[in-house]
């Protein structure tokens, strides 16, 4: 004969059943319907764009805009992305090599005449220009 816990632990079980079966169909049911799922398309390839590719850029630093300068020397400072070289013209006459030293390209503007002038900067790949700066205004005293 069955003692009263084994008797007990039938009739849970058979209650149980029912609740497992069904249990069952439903997970089966999901996996059926996982399966007939359409399949998940790969993620894109990142696309390079302008944003990823770093721009050419040169900018005048200092002396800023409407700057008065004076004195015997003073020494202009441009920023620039990478390039071979940088260049400097005053008034829109020649173009003139600047120095590259702490990150920055530098020109030492000496014996300047009194009055307003206007700077330009450039950066350059070998013999092709890639980037003008604006145009600078200072007034000399």
């Amino acid at each position: 004969m069955f003692g009263k816990e084994e008797v007990m632990a039938q009739k849970k079980a058979k209650k149980a059943a029912p609740a497992a079966a069904a249990s069952v169909a439903v997970m089966e049911k999901k996996a059926a319907v996982k399966s007939e799922a359409p399949a998940k398309k790969a993620p894109a390839k990142a696309k390079i764009t302008d944003a990823a590719v770093p721009k050419a850029y040169v900018i005048i630093d200092h002396p800023s805009e409407g700057e008065t300068v004076s004195g015997l020397h003073y020494a202009i400072r441009i920023g620039a992305s990478d390039g071979e070289t940088v260049e400097i013209s005053f008034d829109g006459d020649e173009w003139q090599p600047c120095r590259s030293s702490a990150g920055y390209w530098w020109f030492d503007w000496g014996y300047f005449t009194q009055g307003s002038h206007k700077i330009e900067a450039r950066l350059r790949n070998g013999d092709k220009t890639v980037k003008k700066s604006p145009v600078r205004k200072v007034t000399v005293i």
